[in-house]
């Protein structure tokens, strides 16, 4: 098996069926595909009747289901599929998204493409090279075919009091700039550079909507952190993989369009990822950066409750933040 899809889902019935039929198609659509390709669904308890359509619009000799009776978060549902998957590698696909024509088969082109070198991926002064490419994700677009930032530089507490203080924000010195986050003209202007060339994109991280992962390094380093129920787990798990020297990069050629972006600025999304910032540091960071650490995102909840009340006014995101604060 070259290739395992795995798909959480929770009541997106509508969502998730168009994700399993566009990754589906789109596998079999690739000569190096077609017969190599698995599918695992992880319910986590839907009440929306996914399983059943699933069930009933998918055969099953292409599909296993592992139906929860509870919602276990999603790195615990992907980990129940991957420690079943068979493929030589494994992508964790969201239910929200819809894979565009080549995105997979480019995505495992470029695996194969890039062999390891193992001369060069312990060595400091080749930080910048790709000789151990591990976690690759593609492009993300949203519905209307823009760019979807993700992504971005590993956790140091200058990265992120560049996020935190939008110092990455600023025009021309912004880019130049270490940040927790890829976000706005910073991620569009270095993939839209890269999008007639095959030149992978080096991050430190990139997000779990479309997480492709080579095998060897789950075998190394294990799987995702089920402690995290929601957010911040591929951050978390992209710290450990270049812990061991595994490159993370954005294939800018491979593209898979995601509709959850709006989430993200839900109650939950902010605070999951204002907690995952803790937690991720009190384990992969000294201590004694903790108390700075806070201090840093209270600084950048004041700042965006500020900016929610002048430069951009919405209440829903001022009040978010207004809550954090007391949380820190």
């Amino acid at each position: 098996m070259t290739l395992t899809i795995i798909i959480v889902s929770y009541n997106t019935k509508k969502l998730t069926l168009q994700t399993i039929d566009t990754a589906w198609k789109e596998a079999q659509s690739s000569p190096n595909l077609a017969k190599k390709t698995e599918i695992i669904l992880v319910d986590n308890d839907s009440k929306d009747g996914t399983v059943d359509a699933v069930k009933k619009a998918f055969d099953s000799k292409n599909i296993k289901i592992i139906a929860n009776k509870h919602n276990k978060g999603f790195a615990s549902a992907n980990n129940q599929g991957i420690k079943i998957a068979q493929g030589k590698y494994i992508i964790l696909l969201n239910s929200d998204t819809i894979v565009q024509k080549g995105g997979l088969a480019g995505m495992v082109k470029t695996f194969e493409r890039l062999p390891i070198d193992i001369r060069t991926a312990d060595l400091a002064s080749e930080t910048n090279k790709i000789d151990r490419l591990g976690i690759l994700a593609p492009t993300l677009l949203n519905p209307d075919g823009t760019l979807q930032p993700q992504g971005g530089d590993l956790p140091t507490l200058c990265s992120l009091f560049a996020h935190m203080s939008f110092l990455d924000d600023l025009p021309i010195i912004g880019k130049f700039i270490t940040s927790t986050q890829h976000t706005g003209f910073r991620q569009s202007e270095k993939l839209r550079y890269h999008t007639n060339d095959n030149r992978l994109i080096k991050r430190g991280w990139v997000g779990g909507t479309a997480m492709m992962i080579r095998k060897e390094v789950i075998d190394e380093i294990g799987l995702l952190d089920d402690a995290i129920f929601m957010y911040g787990e591929d951050t978390e798990y992209c710290m450990r993989a270049n812990h061991r020297h595994w490159d993370v990069a954005i294939d800018p050629q491979a593209k898979i369009t995601h509709f959850g972006q709006a989430s993200s600025s839900s109650a939950n999304a902010i605070k999951g990822e204002f907690k995952s910032y803790t937690y991720n540091w009190s384990k992969h960071k000294p201590l004694w950066q903790i108390p700075i650490v806070k201090l840093i995102l209270k600084m950048g909840a004041v700042l965006r409750v500020i900016a929610f009340s002048t430069i951009k006014p919405d209440k829903k995101r001022r009040q978010i933040y207004q809550e954090l604060l007391t949380q820190i």
